[in-house]
């Protein structure tokens, strides 16, 4: 630990003092504070561009007492608002709002109360996304896009003409569509609290005991080991869930599954006491539209999946998943399956090009077979496609072509890991609609073909490219020859290499 340092954050000052010397975090001066502002709102952090809005600005900052949290909430709220009839209006009204604000004395309330401002301007669809969050123990790093598929099994998000119901989630644009969010703590003890008074979604916590309400809506277990297991609310509040998430083991919860008569969404990821047994209780839950078994032990899905015709969600990404039956395709539904580096027998594959709604595939194939790539690409919805492709047989020395004979005409995101990358390569004209690319290969030899020409300047929509390679090949060499095709491409990508030596 030799020129280490532990530093401990807390509100609590006589909590700070227990630990070691206090280092009382100073509030942002007035000039930082209004650069913070104006660059959330304006996009520069030189000066307010509207006269008119300067003094009310000013006087916003001033309850907002430094904080950066309350400086970039309200900011974030006032950003979506300027295109607002009358902006000075409007700005008053939200100032005359936070009530005493901050100022010299940022307490919890107070903060609080700044944060009501900015949840009650929200749009009621917008709130029940927002309070949706408070699912998430403290501290979670959401995964985003699964956040946007649990939102539409739920039902938050339905379409739009001209849009895909992960289109419309998107818009939502958390966090300006990053990977992962974590929500701030005093957001999530609002949001929670919120929830808890309007019946949205109960939380039980490790070996906390909470008062439910008689009918439960969306129940979040959060137990962290076995001795925090808590008994389970009576089976006649359970029968009104219509949404429940795991992030925990709990024997009594596993049992208690069809007692769920109503239940939408479905998360059980992690959850190592889940039994192909289970599956049966759960096949019977015929109002599911989100299911989520990844990282669980299962290792067979019954035939009696097919009876969950409401399905729209399914996450079957197990560690030991060895079979998968052909009534799969009977669950008309679908617009997201997940499976992994499962791989799919080439019969099971043409089935699923019949099912109509699908738009994210993900999958594992044993080998890259032009007919593979047909089928694949005459599915009209499927715009995110994942591949895992584990090819065992004799390297050709001809390349795969992806050209329109595999049209993929709604296609927007392609990631494809591959053993050897350069057997395939993009025809001219093929994939129109193709945004982002993520390619995950392996180079056994040295100059296997010499130039590692995919055909990327030939993908008219391309915007960005992730790039990870292990094997005999330089970063230099690689980065160069990848940076030449995206530099012939008239969309200009940008790109994002990662090399890793053999």
């Amino acid at each position: 630990m030799c020129g280490s340092r532990v530093i401990a954050t807390t509100r609590i000052l006589d909590v700070a003092k227990e630990v070691g010397g206090v280092y009382e975090l100073k509030p942002l001066s007035t000039s930082d504070s209004r650069k913070l502002f104006y660059q959330r709102i304006f996009g520069t952090e030189d000066k307010c561009p509207h006269i008119q809005l300067a003094e009310v600005s000013e006087n916003i900052l001033q309850k907002c007492g430094g904080v950066p949290l309350a400086i970039i909430t309200l900011a974030s709220m006032l950003a979506s608002k300027k295109e607002h009839e009358n902006t000075y209006t409007y700005w008053s009204k939200v100032y005359q709002s936070m009530g005493s604000g901050l100022g010299n004395n940022p307490d919890l309330m107070d903060m609080r109360r700044i944060l009501y401002v900015s949840y009650y301007d929200l749009p009621p669809n917008l709130k029940t996304c927002l309070l949706y969050l408070s699912l998430y123990p403290e501290d979670y790093h959401i995964k985003t896009k699964e956040l946007i598929w649990k939102w539409i099994g739920e039902g938050f998000i339905h379409e739009e003409q001209g849009k895909s119901l992960y289109a419309v989630g998107e818009d939502i644009n958390i966090a300006n569509k990053a990977s992962s969010v974590r929500v701030h703590d005093m957001v999530l003890d609002l949001i929670t609290s919120l929830s808890n008074e309007e019946n949205f979604l109960a939380t039980l916590v490790g070996q906390q005991t909470r008062s439910l309400a008689s009918k439960i809506r969306r129940l979040s277990l959060q137990t962290c080991n076995e001795e925090d297991v808590q008994p389970m609310p009576t089976m006649s509040s359970l029968s009104h869930v219509r949404s429940l998430t795991v992030f925990s083991k709990d024997l009594g919860l596993l049992s208690a599954l069809s007692g769920f008569l109503v239940i939408r969404a479905l998360d059980l990821s992690g959850c190592r006491e889940v039994g192909n047994h289970h599956l049966k209780d759960i096949c019977k839950l015929f109002h599911l539209r989100y299911l989520s078994l990844k990282w669980t032990p299962i290792t067979e899905i019954p035939k009696e999946i097919g009876n969950l015709q409401l399905l729209q969600v399914l996450d079957i990404r197990c560690y030991g998943l060895e079979k998968l039956p052909s009534t799969l395709v009977q669950l008309r539904q679908l617009v997201f399956i997940d499976m992994g580096t499962r791989q799919v027998s080439p019969l099971l594959l043409k089935s699923m090009s019949t099912l109509p709604s699908l738009s994210s595939l993900a999958i594992g194939l044993r080998e890259l077979r032009k007919e593979d790539l047909q089928i694949l690409g005459s599915m009209p919805s499927l715009r995110d496609l994942s591949l895992f492709v584990m090819y065992w047989g004799k390297v050709t020395d001809k390349r795969l072509v992806i050209d329109n004979g595999c049209p993929f005409r709604s296609l927007k995101r392609f990631s494809i890991n591959i053993i050897e990358a350069t057997s395939f390569m993009f025809a001219q004209g093929t994939l129109q609609k193709l945004q982002i690319l993520e390619l995950e290969f392996y180079i056994w030899k040295k100059d296997q073909f010499g130039d590692y020409q995919f055909g990327l300047e030939n993908l008219s929509s391309l915007e960005h490219v992730y790039a990870v390679v292990r094997g005999y090949v330089s970063e230099g060499e690689l980065i160069g020859a990848l940076e030449k095709m995206l530099d012939i491409n008239p969309n200009k990508p940008t790109l994002t290499p990662k090399v890793t030596p053999r």
